[in-house]
């Protein structure tokens, strides 16, 4: 102990966790015509690489052209899809945080596109490089989760100095709180599904302690989407991310998504897709990296 040690005061700091959770990682090359379906990603953050070419990108309604070096920021429940005009090649990642505040402050500064001459691809760039070496070199997780880490205390930092953080009574937690209960109507355990109800939205509000309209109204000024077209979206995505990657049967599935019987389900699943479940899963299986499985925090 130094000589003035006994004069300091004596202080309680908070205790703290925090969780990263990374999906859908990889690295393709892709042949002209190539395309990627309309998706979202549930309270995710997308990191999107052009590595050599480029891709042309729909985010929220907007076209964008990425180039190689640029990348790409998509918050959660922004809705995206991509399309080749000439093969090119990419890295994405998702990650899982648990910092909604984060999450949200991200999407309010309306960053998406990177390019070269934007501050924070300069600053970005090298570090999603450096999470890509480490997955391509099965890197251990310490290591990986270190370089992930940098990259959202980079982007925490560049937040902090560029976009005022929101005061503590305009940090509205009621639409993150309603996406999490239409994300368990979907994704609850099996044991505890049923169909959806007509009336789910007012059951929600009832839950929640606010009207519908109120519920509503919250949501799409948050996520500029509709509650029910979120609902929609995420039996879709579950719906094929289950026939894909997985080995339920179909009634399984049906079921698993909030459908009392597989014929509903069969009927708008070809809806959806032009084709039955079962074919789908024949053609699909591996193909739908991008599809991140919906799970309950």
């Amino acid at each position: 102990m130094t000589e003035n040690s006994a004069e300091l005061p004596s202080q309680t700091y908070r205790n703290s966790k925090s969780e990263v959770h990374l999906y859908g990682a990889h690295a393709a090359s892709v042949p002209e015509g190539w395309s990627c379906r309309r998706h979202l990603h549930h309270m995710m953050l997308e990191i999107n690489l052009v590595l050599e070419g480029q891709q042309t990108a729909e985010v929220g309604g907007k076209t964008l052209c990425q180039h190689a070096d640029e990348l790409l920021l998509i918050p959660p429940l922004k809705l995206h899809a991509f399309d080749a005009d000439t093969p090119f090649a990419f890295f994405v990642m998702h990650l899982q945080i648990d910092d909604p505040h984060f999450l949200q402050r991200l999407a309010q500064s309306g960053i998406t596109l990177l390019d070269l001459g934007h501050p924070l691809n300069r600053l970005l760039l090298p570090k999603v490089r450096s999470v890509q070496a480490l997955l391509a070199a099965d890197a251990g997780k310490i290591r990986l989760f270190r370089a992930v880490y940098e990259i959202l205390d980079t982007l925490e930092a560049y937040l902090n100095d560029n976009y005022p953080l929101l005061p503590p009574m305009q940090q509205d937690p009621l639409p993150l709180k309603v996406a999490r209960e239409i994300e368990t109507l979907v994704a609850a355990p099996v044991q505890e599904q049923t169909a959806i109800p007509a009336n789910w939205m007012a059951t929600i509000a009832h839950r929640l302690g606010y009207s519908r309209r109120h519920c509503l109204r919250a949501f799409q000024d948050a996520f500029n989407m509709a509650p029910r077209d979120y609902l929609f979206v995420l039996r879709q995505q579950e719906a094929m991310q289950l026939l894909a990657n997985g080995k339920d049967a179909v009634e399984r599935i049906a079921y698993r998504i909030g459908y009392d019987n597989a014929q509903s389900f069969t009927r708008q699943f070809a809806k959806w897709t032009g084709m039955t479940p079962g074919a789908f899963r024949r053609r699909s299986r591996d193909e739908l990296s991008y599809l991140t499985p919906l799970e309950l925090r």
